[in-house]
């Protein structure tokens, strides 16, 4: 039944609270990097900045148990929106005190002001992302979060590579978002709506009964793939991630490898998963495909490498092919139902949000030790981790915390992560399933080589130098509380956080939408 716009309900505000809190955060860094003194800007901006990310997460609890819409149903919050809005807000403030001191003091003393508000839209393209109800807020979110990112990446600008690598990411990222909107303009064109939902319940009826799917509809599935496969990093739609990683500066690469990567899969989960899901079928046995090449040439070429940096972007790469097993085992459970009705959850899906909540801590405490050494006057090859453990023990013990744990040693998140992947790959009950477990399980005692080679070298070989004082004193505090974190969330809080994660499903039910959802 057709409804009157002008009895449609306003849009409701409150669901978007801790957007507006990181949106209106980069317009007060804004004015404040305009009108402050430059001498007040690193601790005055830094403050800003965690007390913003911190009122956002805050917030989000307002959207727990909701599942609701508004704005003509662009907007979402629902179980899918809290975690990844989680994650997201999670490694804002994580990087805030990774790159405080080091983009004041380094690189030739970039402005930290800019920095601030380039990191609060790159933040909030990726919150649109995880909110998103259709097709036009995805592409919205992922280019204002990607064109943020370019500039970061390019920041330390003194640094021919952080140049080079930008240039990269610019040129390879505007070609996938060009075959990105392609294919949603092929997805629009087969099913006459941009509204994930609708576009569920066009291919309902589209694919109904056909053994075939129409010509049209396989290409904008291969084209969306394509896309999005350059956003997360997939092989082999991978070649900007090791120059873009290894020419950015410290901090910035640990964002890029984390809040990028939660927006690509938030985009792949509602658009495979929410809108796509009639079509799980021609899907399925891709992703898989591209989660075994992934997870294998990132693992075999991270083994060449002696820049830790550019180890840890292959490692990164390796990462994205375990996240993609989540999804591969992807299994409609309890139904897809777009009709209004409860539907169950998905173990595959569940593991996977919960494989990015910890990536996010462990990875970004890895690179955060990196940055702390170059503080010391230290490099980023094997050779300057050389001896650490006798002249740093926390910070060779902290480094040696994420390194087991992107290994996947027990008892940290890492662990946890890797085994809630493989068990929804086992239970999946198919032959691909099986086979993606094992291949994670055999390529983790690959990556144990090029994982302990930094944790020997730190314990075992002697210190070439004596690393110089430096007082960082955010950047400890953030070390210590990931490396703390890294080992008691896989055994305390686990249960709650994949409580949590699986609330997800809730994205795949048709709401009451605000604002013009009607």
């Amino acid at each position: 039944m057709l409804v009157e716009l002008s009895n449609l309900p306003g849009p409701d505000w409150g669901l978007m609270l801790p957007q507006l809190a990181v949106f209106g955060l980069a317009l007060v860094l804004l004015f404040g990097d305009a009108f402050m003194a430059r001498a007040q800007h690193f601790r005055v901006l830094t403050g800003v900045s965690l007390v913003g990310y911190g009122l956002a997460t805050a917030l989000l609890w307002t959207q727990d148990g909701r599942n609701e819409a508004t704005f003509f149903g662009l907007f979402r919050a629902d179980g899918l929106t809290v975690f990844l809005s989680l994650v997201i807000l999670v490694a804002a403030l994580l990087t805030v005190m990774v790159s405080a001191s080091y983009v004041d003091r380094l690189e030739g003393r970039m402005p930290i002001g800019e920095f601030y508000v380039l990191l609060a839209f790159s933040v909030l393209g990726a919150l649109m992302v995880a909110a998103a109800g259709d097709l036009v807020m995805i592409f919205v979110g992922i280019e204002l979060s990607s064109l943020a990112t370019y500039i970061l990446t390019a920041f330390a600008k003194r640094r021919l590579g952080a140049v080079e690598g930008a240039l990269k990411y610019f040129l390879l990222g505007i070609f996938a978002s060009a075959i990105l909107v392609y294919g949603m303009a092929w997805i629009y064109g087969a099913t006459g709506t941009t509204d994930l939902d609708g576009i569920a319940r066009a291919l309902q009826t589209a694919t109904a009964g056909d053994e075939f799917l129409e010509p049209s509809l396989l290409l904008a599935l291969l084209l969306t793939i394509v896309g999005l496969g350059f956003k997360m990093a997939a092989v082999p739609f991978h070649f900007w991630t090791p120059d873009a990683y290894d020419g950015a500066a410290t901090p910035v690469t640990a964002f890029m490898s984390v809040v990028p990567k939660a927006a690509a899969f938030a985009a792949t989960i509602r658009l495979l998963v929410q809108a796509l899901g009639p079509m799980r079928d021609d899907w399925l046995n891709l992703i898989a495909v591209l989660a075994f090449v992934t997870m294998a040439f990132g693992n075999v070429v991270a083994v060449a490498q002696r820049n830790v940096k550019r180890m840890l972007a292959y490692s990164s790469i390796a990462h994205t092919g375990y996240m993609m097993v989540g999804l591969a085992v992807y299994r409609q459970q309890g139904g897809f139902d777009v009709g209004g009705g409860a539907t169950g959850g998905d173990q595959g899906v569940t593991s996977l949000l919960y494989y990015i909540l910890a990536y996010t801590v462990m990875n970004i405490g890895a690179f955060a030790v990196v940055a702390w050494l170059q503080h010391r006057g230290r490099g980023l090859t094997l050779d300057d981790f050389a001896g650490l453990a006798s002249t740093q023990p926390l910070a060779a013990a902290a480094m040696t915390v994420f390194l087991l744990s992107l290994m996947g040693i027990p008892p940290t998140i890492g662990f946890r992560a890797k085994y809630e992947v493989i068990l929804a790959a086992i239970n999946a009950d198919t032959a691909a399933g099986l086979a993606l477990a094992i291949s994670i399980v055999v390529l983790s005692a690959v990556s144990a080589f090029y994982y302990l080679r930094v944790v020997a070298v730190m314990y075992f070989d002697e210190p070439a130098r004596t690393p110089r004082t430096e007082s960082t004193p955010l950047l400890n505090v953030g070390i210590g509380a990931m490396a703390v974190a890294t080992l008691l969330l896989g055994v305390f809080f686990s249960g709650q956080l994949i409580d949590l994660a699986d609330r997800w499903s809730r994205a795949l039910t048709v709401v009451a939408q605000a604002g013009g959802g009607g």
